[in-house]
C-alpha cells in the first residue's frame, strides 16, 4: 500500500525529479549507479538505492524488469505533473502565432483552434464544444404539387426550420409512405447527426424496395442544416497517434478514437474539467478517462464572455513535452475566454 505522498521527502523529490525527466528526454530507466553519476558522486549509489526504495513505497516508480534501473509510474507522472513540474514561459514565436490568429468570430473558429494547437505541439488537438445540441422533436412534410414537398422541421427549443424540394419526376403516394415510415420509426427526439445516420441506414436497408425519387426526398428533405457551433467536439491529428511509436495495441488506440468520434470522451472530459479551473493533465492508467495507458491528455476549460463553454487540449504519449505544450495550452484558452 502507498504511504501518504505529503510525507515524502525532499529528498526523494529531488531523486524523483531528476529520474521523471531523464525519462521524459530519453525514455530510459535509471538505476542508483547513473543517478549517482548525474548528481557528479554527491550521493553514492548506495545511498541512491535507498532513496528509490523510499520512492517506490510511494508508488511513483516501478521497476524496470530488463535493467537494473526505475521509470515513472502513471500515478508516479501525475505527481511529477501536478508537484514538481515546472512550466516554462510560452515561447515568443508561439505566443505570436496565437495572437495574430485574430478569432473574429468564435463559434465559427474550432477548427482554426485545432489546427493552430496541432501545429505548435505535433500532437492530436482537441476542442470541445459543451454547448448543448437540441434534437429535432417532429419532422413533418406536405406535398405542394405533383414534384414538391415542403418539409418542416421543429427542434426542442422551440426553433423551426423548413426546406422545399423538388423531385426529378412526380412523386406518386407510395413515395410518400416510404417518407412516413422513416418519420415514424427513426426522426423523433434524435439529433440532427442520429438523423442522417438513419437515413443512411434506412436507405440501405430498403434499397430493393426504395425508388429514386424516394431516395432523393429522405436525402435532401430530411438533411438538416448544422452551423459548426452545434458540433460538439473538433479534432485534428489523430493519425499522428496512430503513426506514432507509441507503445500501445492498435485495438486500444481504436476505442480511443471512437470515444472521441461518438462524443464520449468530451462528455467525460467536461466533466472532469468542471471540477477545476486551468490546465489539467490525466496520464494513462491513472485516470478513468481512457484506458489507453500510454497517452497524455493536456486539458484547459474555457469560458468566453458571451458564454460559450468547453474545453480545448491536446492528446499525445506520456512522454510528451508538458514543460512547453502547458503553456501554450495555458495561453491559448485564455485567448478564447476573452472572446465574445
Amino acid at each position: 500500500m502507498n504511504k501518504k505522498i505529503s510525507e515524502i521527502s525532499h529528498r526523494a523529490k529531488f531523486i524523483f525529479k531528476l529520474l521523471v525527466e531523464n525519462y521524459l528526454t530519453t525514455g530510459q530507466p535509471m538505476g542508483s549507479k547513473s543517478i549517482s553519476t548525474k548528481l557528479n558522486y554527491e550521493l553514492s549509489p548506495a545511498t541512491v538505492r535507498n532513496v528509490l526504495n523510499e520512492i517506490n513505497l510511494y508508488g511513483l516508480i516501478q521497476r524496470d524488469h530488463f535493467s537494473a534501473g526505475s521509470l515513472p509510474s502513471d500515478f508516479g507522472l501525475q505527481f511529477y505533473t501536478q508537484a514538481l513540474l515546472e512550466p516554462g514561459q510560452i515561447d515568443k514565436n508561439e505566443k505570436q502565432i496565437i495572437d495574430s490568429s485574430n478569432f473574429s468570430d468564435f463559434p465559427q473558429e474550432y477548427e482554426k483552434i485545432t489546427s493552430i494547437l496541432n501545429g505548435l505541439s505535433n500532437q492530436a488537438s482537441l476542442v470541445i464544444n459543451n454547448e448543448k445540441i437540441p434534437k429535432i422533436s417532429r419532422i413533418s412534410f406536405h406535398k405542394i404539387d405533383k414534384k414538391r414537398v415542403i418539409f418542416i422541421v421543429e427542434n426542442e427549443d422551440g426553433t423551426t426550420s423548413n426546406r422545399l424540394v423538388e423531385a426529378p419526376q412526380n412523386i406518386e403516394l407510395r413515395d410518400l409512405n416510404i417518407i412516413s415510415e422513416f418519420l415514424n420509426k427513426f426522426a423523433n427526439n434524435q439529433t440532427p447527426t442520429q438523423i442522417e445516420r438513419n437515413i443512411k441506414i434506412f436507405i440501405q436497408n430498403t434499397q430493393n424496395e426504395i425508388n429514386k425519387t424516394a431516395k432523393i426526398l429522405l436525402e435532401q428533405g430530411i438533411k438538416i442544416n448544422t452551423n459548426i457551433k452545434s458540433e460538439k467536439f473538433f479534432v485534428r491529428g489523430l493519425p499522428s497517434l496512430v503513426n506514432s511509436k507509441i507503445d500501445t495495441d492498435l485495438d486500444t488506440l481504436n476505442e480511443l478514437l471512437s470515444e472521441i468520434e461518438t462524443g464520449k470522451m468530451a462528455s467525460k472530459m467536461i466533466k472532469a474539467l468542471k471540477k477545476s479551473k486551468g490546465v489539467q493533465i490525466f496520464i494513462g492508467s491513472n485516470t478513468n478517462l481512457f484506458k489507453n495507458t500510454n497517452l497524455s491528455m493536456i486539458f484547459s476549460n474555457y469560458q468566453t464572455k458571451n458564454g460559450l463553454t468547453g474545453a480545448i487540449g491536446v492528446i499525445g504519449p506520456k512522454r510528451i513535452n508538458y514543460q512547453r505544450i502547458v503553456p501554450i495550452v495555458n495561453y491559448m484558452s485564455e485567448i478564447i475566454s476573452n472572446k465574445k
